[in-house]
């Protein structure tokens, strides 16, 4: 194997929302930026529900193309039941588009991307990378994580396994318009829920649970497409897509950042405990290390980027993200099938209802 013989400002490891996010900042502040990801093409296989709130546009521009559909409200069912509509107006994304889009504006801003490449090894400012037989190395002044929640950057840290949930979804043709997301509450769905996300035409409907119930996702998701075809919610017809993956449920990771490395997104643990909301995180967490990065570059190492950007993500997530942990764990030592106490359970541990709020 070569030395390293290019070396970067920063090296972003994965293009995501994070991972593009600071990016593009990076870029347009001057510095010379790799972006390194897994994936052929940037906004394939995306694995999400695809949700943001309204408030996403505050950080990140989205185009018409971008939005699917925008959304009123949220409903919330517990066992079958319509218990509660939350106002929480929003947008069902084509993630895919979107993170394109994000992707040429960091390219326009001088980014450099290398796909279909995997990081392999990391010893101090030097990565070790992949790109199918061909090993090298490249080197930076910082790595970003922005890897997901099996971030190979957050295990340098120190940063042991989260607590996971896992999810799968299909993209389903709508036998009605919707104009509301939807969550679905059942005690089959341990340590997580079913939804039903409209995208137009269609839905993202999909189950996650906590990663030990993992074996059951095909039958459950099964089970619960069943219920929405009699419900004439969606058609009996084959899904037109699936995704899955992993959701980061134990908030943020004990270690954000070193003297030359930070995680962002999913590999900081920058979502929700109790929604599993993820992408307007990843983009405010993605933006939040590269001012830290800026910061530090630009003062010749005055300002430590480290401290500064966890510093400024705890004061982000840190108590709203605690709480919703504690809530989490709460909810799944009293998990139950006795449907009152399932729903009381419910009522405490999400976030519709103000007795989620009353316990803080």
């Amino acid at each position: 194997m070569k030395p390293a013989s290019e070396h970067f400002d920063a090296i972003v490891v994965g293009a995501g929302p994070a991972g593009i996010t600071a990016a593009k900042h990076l870029g347009q502040d001057g510095f010379k930026v790799l972006v390194i990801d897994q994936k052929k093409e940037i906004g394939s296989n995306v694995q999400c529900a695809e949700f943001v709130p309204l408030v996403i546009s505050r950080h990140a521009m989205l185009r018409e193309c971008d939005i699917a559909q925008q959304v009123h409200g949220i409903k919330t069912f517990i066992n079958d039941e319509l218990v509660n509509t939350l106002r929480a107006p929003g947008y069902v994304l084509n993630r895919g588009l979107w993170e394109q889009n994000l992707a040429q504006k960091a390219e326009a801003a001088g980014v450099s991307f290398r796909n279909a490449t995997r990081v392999v090894d990391i010893e101090g400012k030097v990565v070790s990378v992949l790109k199918g037989t061909q090993l090298s190395q490249i080197s930076a002044e910082y790595i970003l994580g922005c890897d997901g929640p099996r971030s190979i950057i957050s295990k340098k840290l120190g940063n042991v396994p989260q607590e996971m949930c896992a999810a799968l979804q299909y993209e389903m043709l709508l036998a009605k318009p919707l104009e509301a997301a939807a969550i679905y509450f059942d005690a089959a769905y341990y340590g997580g829920y079913a939804w039903a996300f409209p995208k137009g035409k269609s839905a993202n409907v999909g189950v996650a649970v906590h990663d030990s119930y993992k074996d059951q996702l095909k039958t459950l998701l099964a089970d619960f497409c069943q219920k929405l075809i009699k419900r004439q919610v969606i058609q009996a017809e084959a899904g037109l897509a699936t995704t899955g993956g992993l959701i980061p449920a134990g908030g943020l990771v004990a270690c954000m950042a070193n003297e030359h490395m930070l995680v962002a997104g999913d590999a900081a643990g920058c979502t929700h405990p109790i929604t599993g909301a993820g992408i307007m995180n990843a983009v405010v967490s993605g933006h939040l290390a590269a001012m830290a990065v800026t910061m530090h570059l630009r003062s010749q190492g005055r300002d430590p980027a480290g401290k500064n950007y966890t510093q400024a993500l705890l004061a982000e997530y840190g108590i709203r993200f605690a709480v919703a942990s504690d809530r989490l764990v709460t909810r799944n030592q009293g998990w139950t099938n006795n449907q009152e106490e399932f729903t009381a359970l419910i009522r405490r541990s999400w976030i519709a209802f103000p007795e989620y709020y009353a316990q803080q």
